[in-house]
């Protein structure tokens, strides 16, 4: 597992340098949380909320690869903002439990305000 996740953050950098230009991807990890759901999360610099918007279909793709190869079915994929800022800190791509897939289904918007639901599992 700890050569996937070092291969796919470094694929996710490079996929999104090829986009945007200098992006850089310190971080990348997969959790799970207490509610059940798993996930696979990278922490970003370089990226904004524009970028995401006008490149949101490729993110999708390449964060469904990823999370895929490392064990996560992506049912929810997001991006975080920088409270505040259109800075975009983490991109999520998460395996929803039956708790969760419930909570979302139903919900158009946003969970949070800091929040932009790039893929959702209808």
């Amino acid at each position: 597992m700890k050569g996937e996740i070092r291969e796919s953050r470094r694929r996710l950098e490079e996929g999104l340098r090829t986009l945007v230009g200098n992006i850089f991807v310190p971080e990348a990890k997969v959790f799970g949380m207490a509610c059940g759901c798993i996930g696979f999360a990278a922490d970003l610099r370089g990226l904004q909320g524009e970028d995401v918007d006008v490149f949101k279909e490729k993110i999708v793709t390449i964060l469904s690869e990823l999370s895929k190869s490392v064990g996560v079915e992506p049912e929810f994929i997001y991006a975080r903002k920088l409270p505040g800022s259109e800075e975009v800190v983490t991109l999520t791509a998460r395996e929803l439990c039956e708790h969760c897939k419930r909570e979302f289904a139903g919900s158009k918007a946003s969970p949070r305000p800091d929040i932009v639901v790039l893929k959702k599992r209808r």
